[in-house]
């Protein structure tokens, strides 16, 4: 039969239990004060032989818990543990993966950037293509008269379709069921759905009593469905209207479909009639099979000379493809960030930021570079993501207007930005040990301010680990290397080896 274990056997087993909790170093210390507390505690107990003396020194006892976490997680212990982790590489990337998967949820899966790199929503969307108009003294305007869009729906042999949209787009009140909102509307030809070849989600293009269209007919967009109405699958049996006047709601589109933008909620359909001839439209078209947008340029111009008696020039029409328009700015940040590269690696291969691994073995420079790789990208996804994102961008289907001023300001944002966090990640980069990649540390100036000539003055830093020092002059001068590393060898690695055991463990 085993023997029952004592209340003093039992304190002393808590006592260990807890003392794993304690930092190594201290572990020893701790251990002695809490037996010298607890074989006094337990004399006591012994001398006055109460039951409730025992128990409440069992409970005492678990109090040693709460002693070991603050020896562990004490404010000095946890501001050094930090400091060293922060200048590791690997919780350095880690942090950056962290924010970009951050950014990603909050930004809602990155949806923007999901529209420009994924194909259109369209049928068939190589043949979908904006027509607009060149050469017009107003540059801020790619509109065309509505008398146009007569003109090039004869143009079979060209076109297998086209529709003209209203290019400004405005803010209506939308009520259903109860429910009022304010969304942005757009007023579209009843044909231009089927330029796209889109489908509903819900309803029909036309009403069943008015085959020929209708003044206020309505199709929401999927977002302004589900954001607005939650989604009601009864929505087009409910009475509406728009703007005071009495409405009919179609249908709804399909979840990836957005025109002119994705912030539109309401296309209002409407018939020939309802534009004028001298009316400035945005113009949509899908090209016949084999079509080049040169050829289509040429003879939608021809045909309105022909018709018009301007004077002929196959410039004067523009025809570009939605994919290319909606992909276009990726092409202006990429020369941008490529620009950014070269003058970046023009440092690098200077040697005037001594970037260069003091240790030449191949894993040596392929780890070395395969941390500068990874942290630059890093900072480059997040920006562009950024920019893209939360950013007046013109990454939506043009509205009939050039999106000049606002491609600048996100081009701007994306180009300082890019300048900004290459330069960083270049000084980073240098202020990092040759041998384990820590951030360096204990930073100390040294010499006499603008005393170059004959000395040396600036900063010095250390690896923590021991590996060697890095001098950064105070000034760029031409006989004095702006940084230079001093590899240490073993016999410093014991000066350091108490003070980064200690900053490990705690």
């Amino acid at each position: 039969m085993k023997a029952r274990l004592t209340t003093l056997d039992q304190c002393r087993i808590i006592l260990r239990a807890a003392s794993w909790i304690v930092p190594l170093r201290a572990r020893t210390e701790w251990r002695k004060e809490w037996d010298a507390e607890l074989s006094c505690a337990w004399q006591i107990s012994q001398a006055e032989a109460r039951s409730a003396k025992r128990t409440g020194l069992r409970r005492r006892c678990c109090g040693a818990f709460l002693d070991a976490a603050w020896y562990r997680f004490n404010r000095e212990d946890l501001r050094r543990r930090s400091e060293h982790w922060s200048r590791t590489p690997a919780v350095f990337l880690l942090a950056l993966i962290s924010a970009l998967l951050l950014f990603l949820g909050g930004s809602g899966y990155l949806p923007r950037m999901r529209s420009i790199l994924m194909p259109p929503p369209y049928a068939d969307a190589q043949q979908i293509v904006t027509v607009s108009r060149t050469g017009v003294i107003d540059s801020a305007e790619w509109v065309v008269p509505y008398s146009w869009v007569k003109i090039w729906r004869r143009q079979g042999q060209v076109l297998e379709g086209v529709a003209a949209y209203d290019w400004r787009p405005k803010q209506s009140v939308l009520a259903t069921g109860g429910r009022r909102v304010s969304v942005a509307s757009v007023q579209v030809e009843d044909g231009l759905l089927g330029v796209f070849g889109v489908k509903l989600l819900l309803g029909r293009t036309s009403p069943p009593d008015k085959p020929e269209g209708c003044r206020n007919c309505l199709v929401l967009s999927y977002q302004a469905w589900r954001r607005n109405f939650s989604g009601d699958p009864n929505i087009l049996q409910k009475r509406a209207t728009i703007d005071g006047q009495q409405a009919i709601i179609l249908g709804v589109l399909p979840e990836r479909f957005w025109f002119p933008s994705d912030d539109v909620g309401v296309l209002r359909l409407a018939d020939e009639g309802s534009f004028s001839a001298d009316k400035p439209v945005g113009v949509v078209a899908r090209l016949r099979p084999r079509i080049t947008e040169r050829w289509a340029e040429w003879q939608l111009a021809r045909s309105i000379s022909n018709r018009t008696g301007e004077p002929f020039s196959g410039s004067f029409v523009q025809v570009w493809r939605v994919q290319d328009r909606v992909r276009q700015p990726l092409t202006s940040y990429g020369l941008t960030l490529c620009l950014s590269l070269v003058v970046m690696a023009v440092v690098v291969g200077s040697g005037r930021l001594n970037l260069l691994p003091q240790r030449w073995g191949a894993g040596a420079a392929c780890r070395w570079w395969a941390f500068f790789a990874t942290k630059t990208s890093l900072f480059l996804l997040i920006l562009l993501a950024g920019v893209v994102e939360f950013t007046p961008e013109p990454y939506v289907f043009p509205r009939g207007k050039t999106t000049l001023i606002l491609e600048s300001v996100s081009l701007w944002i994306f180009s300082i930005g890019c300048v900004l966090l290459l330069w960083w990640s270049l000084i980073d980069q240098q202020r990092r040990c040759r041998v384990c990649l820590q951030r360096l540390a204990l930073p100390a100036y040294i010499g006499r301010s603008g005393c170059l000539l004959l000395s040396w003055a600036g900063t010095e830093l250390v690896c923590a680990a021991g590996h060697g020092l890095l001098h950064v002059t105070e000034t760029d001068v031409c006989w004095l290397n702006p940084a230079q590393w001093t590899q240490l060898d073993e016999s410093w690695k014991p000066l350091f080896a108490e003070k980064l055991e200690s900053e490990v463990l705690g």
